[in-house]
């Protein structure tokens, strides 16, 4: 089977990429740096510069594909432009649905989030849980608004599936969930939310959506997610293997405080703040879903934490290390 993957040269992507390559699919893989061109070449997949802006070249890139998995997204709780979050997770995904419609690719699958179940406070969301009808972050609304969009392809004669993993866990990943082990391994950070957060490692996420594209169901969804557990708890176990000690609770008050501080300080500086009002509306309130039914329909299983993780912190205080010398 030929596979075109978007995003194929991040965390996600590349692992992806590994389990497509294990099952003899050929890989066209997106990317958006020469760097990921040099990082697909040694995976062994096809490499094809492209930023989902151009819908044309996209189609052309697509020719002869069977499959196309739409990973590429814009995951953060701030931007210096809140405009990137549509363009990026609304747009882009809109451009690469019309390319495989017009490159004529029978079968899609759309990669979004588990913050997009949108179960309400207190109770635990599956596949069939009605969104509780308000969100919390910017990136939230774009990516339902994207799952939306993609599901109106079914029209068109094309299978779509969509896959909702938690926070996605990896080495080397640049992003806000590598940023936030990054932190607690060098000890910039020293307190952590309680509230629930779903956990999965990248491999056992690429194995769900290689499953899902194999033998999903077109129009249905699949929750992956193979721990949950908070913030804090998560860290905990990164401290503990990071040979610090483990973060201190952050009462919901402080976040919003430091968060709005950190965001008065950000509209003069015009940089990061520490902590943003969309990250903090996301750790204070968290989010808790049921992966267990793609265990049931695609056969897939979750790697413990305590199996996954020590590679990966060790991974990272590297890097650290690195990065001091």
């Amino acid at each position: 089977m030929r596979v075109f993957l978007t995003g194929a040269a991040g965390p996600l992507g590349r692992a992806i990429t590994e389990a497509l390559r294990q099952h003899g699919n050929v890989v066209v893989g997106q990317v958006r740096r020469r760097s990921g061109v040099s990082t697909l070449k040694r995976l062994g997949a096809e490499p094809v510069m492209n930023d989902l802006t151009r819908a044309r070249q996209l189609a052309d890139a697509m020719s002869g594909c069977d499959l196309v998995i739409h990973v590429a997204q814009f995951f953060d709780f701030w931007a210096p432009e809140p405009s990137q979050f549509h363009a990026v997770n609304v747009y882009g995904s809109e451009n690469t649905m019309a390319a495989a419609v017009e490159a004529r690719v029978p079968r899609a699958v759309f990669v979004s989030t588990s913050l997009t179940i949108g179960e309400m406070p207190g109770y635990c969301g599956t596949e069939r849980t009605v969104h509780r009808g308000y969100t919390l972050t910017a990136y939230e609304r774009s990516k339902l608004a994207a799952e939306a969009n993609v599901l109106r392809y079914r029209s068109k004669a094309m299978d779509v599936v969509v896959v909702n993993p938690g926070l996605v866990v990896s080495a080397g990943d640049p992003g806000w969930v590598g940023r936030l082990i990054s932190d607690y391994v060098s000890g910039r950070r020293r307190l952590a939310a309680e509230t629930p957060m779903g956990w999965i490692w990248a491999q056992d996420a690429a194995a769900g959506i290689v499953a899902a594209a194999d033998t999903g169901q077109s129009g249905a969804r699949y929750i992956l997610n193979g721990d949950t557990m908070s913030v804090r708890g998560f860290m905990s176990r990164v401290t503990k293997l990071s040979g610090r000690s483990a973060p201190m609770p952050r009462p919901r008050t402080l976040t919003l405080g430091i968060a709005a501080l950190s965001t008065a300080v950000s509209r003069v500086s015009g940089s990061r703040p520490a902590i943003s009002m969309d990250e903090a509306r996301f750790s204070s309130a968290g989010f808790h879903v049921d992966g267990t039914h793609a265990c049931e329909t695609l056969g897939i299983h979750y790697t413990p934490i305590g199996r996954y993780l020590p590679p990966i912190v060790a991974s990272y205080r590297s890097a650290l290390k690195q990065f001091q010398a």
